[in-house]
Parts: structure tokens; C-alpha cells; sequence
């Protein structure tokens, strides 16, 4: 049961990443500007590759 809630959990993290992804990429620079001053560099983690043994 355990495997398959880690399995679980983990597909719902990449869908989610994944998800915030496409987000990002249909802003266009305008609005990714608006982004910025709020969040600083906080976009940079949504090219951090997720290694699933850290879940």
C-alpha cells in the first residue's frame, strides 16, 4: 500500500509541476514581469529536475 501511495503522491507532484510549467510558458514577458518584484526567482525551480527518491 505504502509503493502505491508514493507512486501516487509523486504523479500528482509531476502533474502539478508540469501544470505550473505550461502556465509560465503562455505568459508573456509583460506579465512574467509582474511575477518578479512578488516572487523573485521563484520561477527557477520549475526547471529543477525532480528526483523521485526525495519524496
Amino acid at each position: 500500500m505504502s509503493e502505491l501511495w508514493d507512486f501516487t503522491r509523486i504523479s500528482m507532484t509531476q502533474d502539478n509541476l508540469q501544470e505550473l510549467k505550461e502556465i509560465w510558458d503562455q505568459w508573456d514577458d509583460e506579465t512574467k514581469q509582474l511575477f518578479y518584484p512578488n516572487y523573485g526567482d521563484l520561477h527557477y525551480l520549475l526547471d529543477v529536475k525532480v528526483d523521485k527518491h526525495f519524496f
